[in-house]
């Protein structure tokens, strides 16, 4: 009886003069840091939900390879874009029928048209 609570005493002294180097070794590992809480921005009328960094293509510099990159324009709708240069908003592309409004509603968000290409240069009398 005497030797198992020798080997117990024992037992009992190693498992507490073990225990504190377990807990230092966990929490010497770093911690992921906490991403710092950034205040919503409120949400405009305009802003769609998708990805947050879209590219948004000029109508009136875009080539056909990037205009076919957008959702559901194919090959012959990016010539018709193409062909009905300039723009002087994107909402051109219904009023000059392009394409139709269920159409514009999937790319309108990838789509500009920049204000310097908007005023085309005036002719001058001479």
């Amino acid at each position: 009886m005497k030797r198992s609570f020798t080997i117990y005493s024992l037992g009992m002294l190693v498992l507490l003069l073990a225990s504190p180097h377990v807990v230092r070794a966990q929490s010497a590992t770093p911690a992921t840091p906490a991403t710092p809480a950034v205040p919503a921005k409120p949400a405009s009328k305009t802003e769609t939900k998708s990805k947050p960094h879209t590219v948004k293509y000029d109508l009136n510099t875009a080539s056909k390879d990037q205009l076919m990159k957008l959702a559901g324009v194919d090959e012959a709708t990016a010539d018709k874009i193409i062909s009905e240069r300039p723009y002087k908003s994107k909402k051109d592309l219904v009023s000059k029928k392009v394409m139709t409004q269920a159409e514009y509603e999937r790319i309108h968000a990838h789509v500009m048209v920049k204000s310097d290409t908007q005023a085309a240069p005036k002719k001058t009398g001479r």
